[in-house]
């Protein structure tokens, strides 16, 4: 309270950049006024010799009122130019006090300087509450999904500290589940780490421009040659070039995890479908499985991190129910949309549709 109280006080005794400007300018206009009069007053001088002490008191009192309406006219002018700086005060404090306030400094009418200023830092807050609330769910969710394997991985431990080292059978037993946990464990950090990453792609920073159907041709190869009891097609509707301002590693890892996934649930009917299209201004990738399906319920929780569908299988599958939320999350910051179409016993299609990026012809006759 005490603190507060001092802050308050220093707050009304400081000379503020309103009472600044206004005795600045009405110094400035009593100093141009009084050069301004003396030099009347010498002019007149000449051509009517000694002057009238009226005249004097007269200049006098135009020189008080124009400087005491000088300085009314700049402190209402620079308080009302200087509005947003209160805005953006209040808005840092609110910060300080709560990083994850709602407050955000009120964008004045006039697009200038103040305009930009606060645009900035409305963008810089809310990137920062993202960042928080990333840390804070990455910490929440690691924190959860970790107590069971560390849980195991102890009760190995203390089930050998106690009298299992001198069994070989309990000792084999426990060192394999106890390195299938860390493995566990190890993967389930990897996923999380780069499903924070994902969360935190500054799109307007990436330069990478990746070229889409040379890249899927290749992931269609690829699990062709690692899954050859499965039957794989591919519709590729491009006419030309499908560039993205996606980083090539990324857009790969995205096509992965979705054709993972596909195979993954796909018991009976082992077949995937990959299809390719554009329009005016983007592109869409397909990936079709015709297994499980999903219910309405799950499919509108599938991208949710570690939901899933069938927690006993997708855990025996090696699952940790993060690789859609880490492709959605991927196609999000890239300023894309997955979609998802399923239905129970018919199989689920995922699409990915991402902006396309068109070339500048003036860089393009340079570049030629």
């Amino acid at each position: 309270m005490t603190e507060t109280k001092k802050t308050t006080e220093k707050t009304l005794r400081r000379f503020t950049l309103s009472w600044q400007l206004a005795l600045g300018m009405a110094s400035g206009f009593f100093v141009i006024f009084i050069i301004f009069a003396f030099v009347l007053s010498q002019i007149l001088k000449q051509y009517y010799g000694r002057l009238p002490e009226t005249l004097y008191q007269w200049l006098g009192i135009t020189i008080l009122l124009g400087g005491l309406f000088v300085f009314g006219f700049a402190f209402m002018l620079t308080r009302y130019i200087l509005r947003p700086v209160k805005s953006i005060k209040t808005t840092i404090e609110a910060f300080e006090d709560d990083p994850m306030t709602n407050v955000r400094a009120d964008r004045a009418n006039v697009n200038d300087e103040f305009y930009d200023l606060v645009s900035i830092l409305n963008r810089m807050i809310d990137r920062l509450q993202s960042l928080i609330g990333a840390q804070q769910q990455f910490v929440s969710d690691v924190s959860h999904e970790l107590r069971t394997p560390v849980t195991i991985v102890k009760g190995h431990m203390d089930l050998l500290n106690r009298w299992g080292k001198d069994e070989p059978e309990v000792l084999e037993d426990s060192i394999k589940s106890s390195l299938a946990e860390m493995q566990r464990m190890e993967t389930l950090i990897n996923e999380m780490l780069n499903l924070t990453r994902a969360e935190q792609i500054p799109i307007e920073n990436v330069q990478e421009v990746t070229e889409v159907g040379g890249l899927v041709h290749r992931v269609f190869d690829n699990f062709k040659l690692i899954h050859p009891d499965f039957i794989f097609t591919l519709d590729d509707d491009l006419t030309q070039d499908a560039n993205v301002k996606v980083r090539q590693d990324h857009m790969e890892q995205i096509l992965i995890i979705l054709a993972d996934n596909a195979v993954k649930y796909s018991l009976d009917r082992k077949e995937i479908h990959f299809a390719l299209s554009q329009t005016t201004n983007r592109v869409e990738i397909g990936i079709q499985d015709f297994g499980e399906g999903l219910s309405s319920e799950d499919a509108a929780r599938v991208f949710d991190r570690f939901y899933r569908v069938d927690k006993a299988r997708s855990r025996a599958k090696g699952g940790n129910g993060l690789g859609l939320s880490i492709a959605q999350r991927l196609v999000t910051a890239y300023g894309g949309e997955i979609t998802l179409e399923s239905a129970l016993g018919s199989g689920s299609v995922f699409t990915i549709r991402l902006p396309l990026q068109r070339e500048n012809k003036n860089d393009q006759k340079l570049s030629n």
